[in-house]
């Protein structure tokens, strides 16, 4: 069990990547407010502002969005966390949207 509190639930999602300065990192999990990426180099420091574009499968292609946020974790293993305003007013139905999607998509295999 994590040590971490957690406000909203957070989606562990595959076909979600972040990209920051340049490099296509891994989503750990997102939530409404928040997103755990694994190998930031170089991070901001802790509560200062990181931005990064997360990219997403919709609509049959692959969705950029331009996040901003507040470093409020940096994990021993490069892993940072952030939290942040939800970038659009649907953003919690779109996080279920996905993890639904590719919860259909592992039964179809």
């Amino acid at each position: 069990m994590s040590e971490y509190k957690r406000v909203n639930r957070r989606y562990d999602l595959t076909s979600v990547d972040a990209v920051v300065a340049g490099t296509v990192c891994r989503v750990k999990n997102v939530s409404a407010n928040g997103i755990l990426i694994a190998g930031w180099e170089n991070p901001p420091p802790l509560g200062t502002t990181g931005a990064f574009t997360l990219r997403m499968p919709l609509m049959d292609k692959v969705q950029s969005m331009e996040i901003t946020g507040i470093v409020v974790r940096i994990q021993p293993d490069v892993d940072v966390a952030l939290n942040f305003e939800s970038p659009r007013g649907d953003w919690p139905k779109l996080l279920v949207f996905l993890d639904k999607k590719e919860r259909e998509g592992e039964d179809g295999d």
